[in-house]
């Protein structure tokens, strides 16, 4: 068995691999750069290297050198980063080292999409059309889109993680397409080439779990639906994946040991597929751990990660086919820091948990986090099982709801609403689900609004209105009992306006009015450092000139005055950076005339590039360079609309 074990990553899978190294008594060593040098897996660590930069994570020489400096006798990739770096894998090898991993030759093979749709075919495995070489030629790319034809998907070849891909619907798209893919491919992995693959509408996304030794043994361990995605980002998973008939689930699992049998694997992978109907194709293997592991972990009971290192260490399968079994179901939610109702943008920034929710999280941090743009917005992963399927997804929307946090905007109000969907419920929900949802209109509940307005109202700073609100939640000076005319105060949530009334007072409560679509009256508790807006829980925070409220696992931002929403209206002249990030990309110089809708420049944070367009048609000044660091609300560019003033 390993004796010592350098982690190459960091976050929430390098306390994963921890918690299994703690219990095989496996000495670790972890890594670190400033953004994560205070997460919880470095406390068991028996060292902790210093790296000196964020991009440290990717410095193959760096991390070789790190295991050996240490005393380690093998390395573990984690997912992401070097994790599928056929040359991380190789460097590793070389020193002397176990890699927890396939061989080089493999990963090499599968990481590169053209190639690995050529073994598959050649495996009997059944593949989609496109490319079986990747090429970083844009002109030899829109040549073959020409034979693949539309829709089709843009794929980095040495990628995963959805980082780059895009789906393409006209030819008119492709090219920007190709440029912001081939931008990306080469930050997030190095390698530029892109791979072409026919789109498919209306698809689910199904993956199979499967394990390989040295000794030639291949055992699958069920599937998982992955189909709840965003910009091909997973968002929710499950295991099993529901109402596949039983004869189309063998034939996927036999086509998964088929296929890694062809490549001689050894140690975890994931073959990924699209199913149509009673048609299934495959798009992917991911020769590593999988974020969304834990699901099969759940209801198998088997630990992967044991697995991997006993693999890893020349031991074969610890159980054969026959002995693999499983029950009930398991959800697992990733928690992004990112805002909804500001097109799912990423929120770097810091973030308190008051409470976790009782189920399984994953995680590397307890209560204070700070997220920053140069890693992945996901912060931590909630896992619920129960005996059926309805009993995990109940489970996994109890959890969005109590867990409790202060500080930047995550996705867990939008995850619940979409785990109480009755399209999921039914199962027909497929890859494009989560996108056609737009939170701006589902979460248009006027008693919702009225309720952030509510809570933000009690949390006032003083203005000039007979109740003070400087005092400290719970205290009954917040309101004059003895004043009957209370007063009203004006507010805006996510932009839109509100005014709410208090209109009653009695001990702890506050009766209080928002003049919603549907007003109504709203009972309002306080007490310690709780606020409750009927029976819904509150978490109120002050940031900066607004207040960070957070109602029901949906956070929102209330203003006591007109907030500009997200973006640029018609009339504003200034088109501004939604999001900290990098301008990567500038599409127009100054004094040119642009026309609506026109490309202006990309800003990139969290390895999401956001486009800027023009609103309106003018001569545009641009105000910042490219390579420039910008914050959140940034005039970027200024349009000048000469002909109205003529």
């Amino acid at each position: 068995m390993i004796s010592t074990l350098l982690i190459a990553n960091r976050g929430e899978v390098a306390a994963r691999i921890a918690r299994t190294c703690r219990r095989l008594g496996i000495d670790y060593v972890t890594v670190s750069v400033d953004e994560d040098r205070d997460l919880t897996y470095h406390d068991g660590a028996v060292a902790t290297v210093r790296l000196p930069a964020t991009g440290s994570h990717l410095d193959a020489a760096a991390l070789v050198r790190a295991a050996i400096e240490t005393g380690c006798d093998a390395v573990h990739p984690g997912y992401g980063f070097l994790s599928e770096n056929a040359g991380f894998a190789r460097a590793v090898r070389s020193a002397g080292l176990v890699f927890v991993g396939p061989s080089s030759r493999v990963i090499e093979t599968m990481a590169d999409k053209a190639s690995a749709l050529t073994v598959m075919a050649e495996a009997g495995v059944p593949v989609l059309p496109g490319t079986r070489q990747a090429s970083g030629d844009l002109d030899a790319l829109a040549r073959a889109a020409v034979d693949i034809g539309y829709p089709l998907i843009v794929k980095p070849a040495g990628g995963g993680g959805g980082k780059g891909m895009s789906v393409v619907r006209s030819p008119a798209e492709l090219r920007e397409s190709l440029a912001s893919a081939t931008r990306t491919a080469t930050a997030a992995f190095a390698d530029g080439r892109l791979h072409l693959e026919r789109y498919v509408e209306h698809a689910r996304h199904i993956e199979v779990q499967v394990f390989g030794d040295e000794f030639g043994s291949v055992v699958h361990l069920f599937d998982r639906d992955c189909s709840l995605q965003r910009r091909h980002q997973k968002v929710i998973e499950e295991a099993p994946a529901p109402r596949i008939p039983d004869a189309i689930r063998a034939q996927i699992f036999d086509a998964t040991v088929r296929g890694a049998q062809a490549l001689n694997y050894v140690g975890a992978g994931t073959f990924e597929f699209l199913l149509v109907g009673e048609e299934f194709f495959f798009i992917e293997m991911n020769t590593r751990l999988q974020v969304e592991h834990t699901v099969t972990e759940e209801i198998t009971g088997i630990d992967l990660v044991d697995w991997q290192l006993r693999v890893a260490s020349g031991e074969p399968l610890p159980a054969t086919q026959e002995q693999i079994t499983y029950s009930g179901a398991s959800v697992q939610v990733r928690m992004y820091a990112e805002d909804p109702f500001r097109a799912f943008l990423p929120c770097p920034g810091a973030l308190e948990v008051t409470h976790w929710p009782d189920v399984r999280v994953e995680r590397a941090f307890d209560r204070h986090l700070t997220v920053t743009g140069g890693f992945d917005p996901m912060i931590a992963k909630l896992i619920a099982t129960g005996t059926t399927r309805d009993e995990a997804l109940a489970a996994a929307r109890r959890a969005c709801t109590e867990l409790r946090w202060t500080g930047i905007s995550t996705n867990l109000g939008f995850v619940a609403h979409v785990l109480g969907s009755p399209i999921l419920a039914a199962v027909e929900h497929d890859t494009a689900y989560l996108d056609r949802i737009d939170p701006t209109t589902e979460f248009a509940d006027p008693d919702l609004l009225g309720a952030f307005a509510v809570a933000a109202a009690l949390t006032a700073p003083d203005r000039a209105t007979p109740w003070s609100v400087g005092a400290p939640t719970g205290d009954r000076a917040l309101l004059d009992p003895a004043d009957h005319d209370l007063g009203s105060i004006d507010l805006s949530v996510d932009g839109r306006p509100f005014t709410v009334r208090v209109n009653g007072y009695d001990g702890d409560a506050v009766r209080v009015r928002a003049d919603t679509t549907d007003p109504g009256v709203v009972c309002v508790r306080t007490g310690g450092d709780t606020i409750s807006v009927g029976s819904a829980p509150c978490v109120v925070r002050r940031a900066g000139e607004a207040w960070a409220i957070q109602v029901a696992g949906v956070s929102r931002e209330v203003r006591y005055a007109e907030y500009r929403s997200f973006g640029a209206t018609e009339a504003d002249p200034e088109i501004r950076s939604p999001m900290p990030g990098t301008v990567v990309r500038l599409h127009v110089e100054s004094g040119v005339q642009v026309e609506k809708g026109q490309l202006l420049g990309v800003v990139e944070a969290m390895k999401m590039e956001h486009e800027l367009t023009a609103t309106h048609p003018g001569i545009v000044t641009v105000t910042a360079a490219e390579g420039a660091v910008v914050t959140t609300d940034q005039a970027l560019f200024l349009i000048e609309d000469r002909s109205a003033a003529l």
